[in-house]
């Protein structure tokens, strides 16, 4: 709930999806488009919320901003400080809407992009099994993680 309620409305997780597909989101359908993200959603926001219930007392760091105030794409550089271990840096890049609003349309933990991260195995699962059935894939695994 509270990842639903504090963190979701900061992402973009169509433009995350659109991102992890490459090149095989310009031949999806709406629907499948439509589908993609909302099942990429669910297994992001799995993933992360499972990641913060390992965190406890750690510090945030925030590191200083090094653009340019009218910059529409930035990226917020933080570290994460562990007991006794080497800080994690975690690196959230954003958009502006044209709202003036700002987006997160990728993590990148330890200089692992999220998003390119599952581009490969979206890609793999595309070319064995087509849109369809990465959506199946993505489906199926969510359906696990829930325990249904």
């Amino acid at each position: 709930d509270l990842v639903q309620q504090k963190v979701l409305p900061h992402f973009d997780f169509r433009i995350m999806s659109r991102g992890a597909l490459g090149k095989y989101w310009r031949r999806a359908t709406e629907k499948q488009k439509n589908e993609i993200a909302h099942e990429f959603q669910e297994l992001l926001v799995r993933t992360y919320a499972t990641t913060l219930l390992n965190y406890s007392d750690q510090e945030i760091e925030y590191l200083p901003y090094r653009g340019k105030p009218g910059d529409k794409r930035v990226t917020v550089s933080t570290r994460v400080h562990n007991n006794g271990g080497p800080p994690i840096p975690i690196n959230y890049r954003l958009y502006r809407q044209s709202n003036g609003a700002w987006k997160i349309y990728d993590v990148v933990v330890d200089g692992v992009s999220l998003v390119s991260n599952y581009r490969g195995s979206f890609s793999a699962e595309v070319k064995k099994h087509g849109i369809d059935g990465l959506i199946a894939t993505l489906q199926k695994h969510n359906k696990q993680q829930r325990g249904a």
